[in-house]
């Protein structure tokens, strides 16, 4: 196998083999390259395929390894052990877990039998689990399982009542999963480590045959990965990790960035080799990037670099308000479509959910097809389409379809038997299903009271039909949902505190959807020609043209890890966004917000765009920001500063446009024919 197109940090550290090995791969420097490479290389040097084991974290990751290996090494590299972390810990199980007194076969639990699991063992205790959502319990226990401790309550003053809640239901929860015989997906982790703990004998064969170890995305590994992993490292200490602490990014999932800090505490006489040449993006963005994260305190020295040449200069884009700065994304976007850049190869990237709604919007008014990636589009939510639904219906009751999913919605006591035969005495009569709705007390049919609760449905709709026509429509809005009681019911049926907590602040950005709609349109604002903007992208995938199949992408900064872009758009640059000023209650971690930052700048291959907004509405207030510490930190000489604030609007007028006209024609001569010789 030749090795002559890796740089020369790659080579060595695919031709070193034995003992300790941390590789810190910076953003796009390869690092895929080298740990297919450096299997491919023990191959060759006649190592067992059986005795290398390689683990990374999702089963795309693992799959795509695996090819690249079968490519480089042939049929020989498919005796290699390749797969996640939690795939190798489930093997281990399957031969082992009954030293632990379960039974051989077990089953390995969802997310969902886990919640039913945590509540019932909350109803056990006597806990309400109203009052506490059993998916932040979940998320305290599985973090204490991966840190290598069982939950405890915090000392006074330092904790909340979930510590001790996750405390006290702990223990059923484990004797719950023991007794129907499952683990659930940190077990596979932490089990694995105590059974080689308790019976050395297994952590013996597990350590004589896998002679080398290889860890991708190294920074992403939590307390029970690493203890796994120094077992498995037993006596050879053939362990190669690759990974760089400036993405380290999941620390509220777990992962511990001190694992690459601390490698050589861990392993003993351990080697560094960086990647520091990037094969992705500009000298700009990179410089801009570096500038970024050598403020963090704690880190591996490093400084990405790239031979390439050029670049355009980043933009730092202050807009007035939210509206306007979604407005300039989506706008930019379509110039970017219109210059040659696919759709495919641009990104938005944001650090709440909470941005992409008023880009959706924009981007939907300008005919750009986008995906967000994540999460459910916020038209696609629930709790909306209920909302546009009652839209629909008031604008035009032939929508039967629309009528179907709100006429019980929040619950009136209009039930599907009451539907059926409304439904069906409409066909029998030829008359649309609303008018079988307003002539309900005509029907014999119907259950005792339903034509009661149907005539006041019809009047609550007919009333607000009348109030829309004369304008207002979010004030309007506001009154129907307050009416119905939308936002208490959406609560009550949410399966917890925080999801009950979106589902209110999606439907309040409907809301703020239509304010930004009246504002734009005027007097000539109205239900009907919003939800028109609303369709522009219902047309199904087949009926799109072909030119227009790929889809801009909209995603966390969070989900962007790994993935990279032509053209990035960076969003809510400011303080408390990003950095973030804590999530659901979690602390502020100003590091891991700094790295974070890094991560987005550097998805971006050629173009990178920052935005902010000079004010955000809060509660109803419109509210001054300020700039991201972390736009202080970029260089002058790489960055264009715009201030929308301060660039006039509108269209230019027919003078300026008779200028540039002349401009490009003057321009366009000057193509065909010599310049003019001096007199």
């Amino acid at each position: 196998m030749k090795l002559s197109h890796l740089n020369p940090p790659q080579r060595e550290a695919v031709l070193t083999t034995d003992g300790p090995l941390l590789v810190l791969a910076g953003a796009g420097s390869g690092k895929t390259r080298v740990i297919t490479h450096r299997i491919a290389h023990l191959l060759e040097k006649k190592v067992q395929a059986r005795s290398i084991l390689a683990v990374t974290f999702t089963n795309k990751a693992a799959s795509e390894m695996k090819e690249r290996v079968l490519q480089l090494a042939g049929q020989k590299a498919l005796g290699v052990t390749l797969c996640t972390f939690h795939a190798f810990g489930a093997e281990v199980l399957r031969e082992h877990l009954s030293k632990l007194g379960w039974p051989k076969k077990f089953a390995i639990v969802d997310t969902g039998d886990q919640l039913a699991l945590i509540r019932r063992a909350m109803k056990d205790r006597k806990i309400d689990d109203r009052a506490f959502d059993a998916r932040k319990v979940l998320t305290i226990i599985s973090r204490a399982k991966n840190s290598g401790v069982d939950p405890q309550p915090k000392p006074e003053g330092q904790g909340d009542d979930y510590d001790l809640v996750a405390h006290l239901v702990f223990p059923l929860y484990q004797l719950a999963l023991k007794a129907q015989g499952a683990v659930d997906f940190d077990d596979l982790l932490v089990f694995p480590s105590r059974l080689f703990t308790e019976f050395p004998k297994v952590k013996q064969a597990y350590a004589a045959r896998f002679r080398y170890v290889m860890v991708d995305e190294y920074q992403d590994t939590n307390r029970a990965q690493l203890d796994l992993l120094v077992h498995l490292a037993g006596e050879h200490q053939n362990v190669c990790v690759v990974g760089d602490d400036d993405q380290c990014i999941y620390s509220w999932r777990g992962a511990e960035v001190r694992n690459i800090l601390d490698f050589e505490r861990h392993f003993p006489g351990g080697k560094e080799i960086r990647l520091e040449q990037n094969y992705r993006s500009t000298p700009v963005i990179l410089d801009a990037a570096n500038a970024v994260i050598e403020k963090n305190p704690e880190r591996r020295a490093k400084r990405m670099w790239t031979d390439t040449l050029g670049g355009a200069r980043i933009r730092s884009v202050c807009a007035p308000s939210e509206e306007e700065e979604a407005r300039f994304v989506a706008q930019e976007i379509k110039k970017a479509i219109a210059e040659g850049f696919p759709p495919d190869e641009i990104a938005v990237l944001y650090r709440v959910n909470g941005l992409s709604r008023a880009v959706e919007e924009n981007l939907r008014e300008l005919g750009v097809y986008y995906e967000v990636i994540g999460g459910s589009e916020f038209f696609d939510r629930r709790e909306v389409k209920d909302v546009i639904a009652y839209f629909r219906v008031i604008a035009n009751p032939k929508d039967e379809i629309s009528l179907l999913r709100i006429v019980n919605v929040p619950s009136r006591g209009i039930g599907d038997v009451t539907m059926e035969r409304l439904t069906a005495w409409a066909l029998k009569h030829e008359v649309p299903l609303w008018e079988g709705l307003t002539r309900a007390s005509e029907i014999e049919e119907l259950p005792q009271g339903a034509a009661e609760k149907v005539g006041e449905f019809v009047a609550l709709v007919e009333r607000y039909r009348k109030r829309f026509t004369k304008g207002k429509l979010a004030e309007v809005t506001r009154e129907l949902l307050a009416e119905i009681d939308f936002a208490q019911v959406a609560r009550a049926n949410a399966p917890s505190i925080a999801s009950g907590d979106r589902k209110v602040k999606a439907v309040s950005q409907v809301i703020e959807s239509l304010e930004a709609y009246e504002k734009k349109e005027g007097p000539k604002a109205s239900l009907l020609t919003y939800l028109n903007r609303l369709a522009l992208d219902m047309k199904s995938e087949e009926d799109e043209p072909e030119h227009q199949r790929g889809r801009v992408t909209l995603m966390s900064l969070h989900g962007s890890k790994g993935l990279e872009w032509r053209v990035v758009f960076m969003m809510g640059l400011e303080e408390d966004l990003l950095p973030h000023s804590g999530m659901q209650g979690e602390p502020a971690n100003p590091p891991e917000e700094r790295r974070l930052c890094y991560v987005g700048m550097t998805r971006a291959r050629e173009r990178l765009v920052l935005t902010r907004s000079a004010t955000r509405i809060k509660r109803g207030k419109e509210l001054p920001r300020t700039p991201s510490r972390f736009l202080a930190d970029l260089p002058e000489d790489l960055v264009d500063v715009l201030d929308l604030g301060a660039v006039p609007v509108g269209p230019p007028s027919a003078k300026e446009l008779n200028f540039f006209d002349a401009l490009r024609a003057k321009l366009k001569a000057g193509k065909d024919s010599e310049p003019p010789k001096p007199t």
